[in-house]
């Protein structure tokens, strides 16, 4: 039985050989190991314990490789006061001896909460959200603040920078110096204080340009160009 399920293993891991010589050293373990690629998913693996490598580091030329990719991490691994090296890809951790997906609860500070009323309040280090009870939600990160409805309208405000969409699929957004507005229709508006621009689009795709002193329209694949200077 465990002869089978061994076979079942190295047939499931479609491990390649090509790197099946390679001396590394494992930085969880400190030990010398060889590594070689999973061809299913991209990972890099322990071939004598069929388990992946987080960080290992080739002691000839003193490149650090991640396991998750075999990308080159030079310089991006951190030494944790633990004694521990540590690499975060941002979507990936390295969790008892195997890679996932990065879930908000891994967040630094994380607390969740929920109310009496049917509302839910998550806050880590980075952020704070407000699930309603009624879908609605509410999301501030740093000077950042986003409401998004149930119906799919969105506001967003960060700064100058304010974007508005309602629930059609409306939106309009922009900061002091960029304006733009777009209907669902397929119309559009664009102003551009930092380079005098205007420009619109109608819902028939006929285009008007104006930059400085040249005007400029497109219809039909047409081009009409006025430049009052000339």
């Amino acid at each position: 039985m465990k002869n089978k399920l061994f076979a079942l293993l190295i047939a499931a891991f479609s491990l390649s050989a090509t790197n099946a010589d390679a001396q590394y050293i494992d930085l969880t373990t400190g030990k010398e190991i060889n590594v070689i690629k999973h061809e299913g998913n991209g990972m890099m693996f322990n071939p004598l314990t069929q388990r992946p490598v987080f960080i290992y580091v080739n002691p000839t030329t003193k490149d650090t490789f991640y396991g998750r990719t075999g990308a080159i991490i030079n310089g991006r691994v951190i030494h944790t006061p633990e004694g521990k090296f540590s690499f975060d890809d941002g979507n990936y951790m390295f969790d008892n001896g195997e890679f996932r997906l990065r879930r908000e609860s891994d967040s630094s500070g994380y607390k969740i909460k929920r109310q009496s009323d049917g509302d839910t309040k998550v806050k880590t280090d980075a952020y704070k959200r407000k699930i309603e009870a009624d879908g609605d939600v509410k999301m501030k990160e740093g000077d950042t603040k986003v409401k998004e409805y149930k119906d799919g309208e969105l506001k967003v405000k960060d700064g100058d920078y304010r974007k508005k969409k309602d629930g059609e699929g409306n939106y309009r957004e922009g900061d002091d110096s960029l304006k733009i507005k777009a209907n669902k229709d397929g119309s559009l508006k664009i102003k551009d204080k930092r380079n005098d621009y205007k420009g619109k689009v109608d819902e028939n795709g006929k285009l008007k340009e104006k930059e400085k002193a040249i005007k400029r329209k497109v219809k039909d694949d047409k081009v009409k160009v006025k430049n009052k200077k000339s």
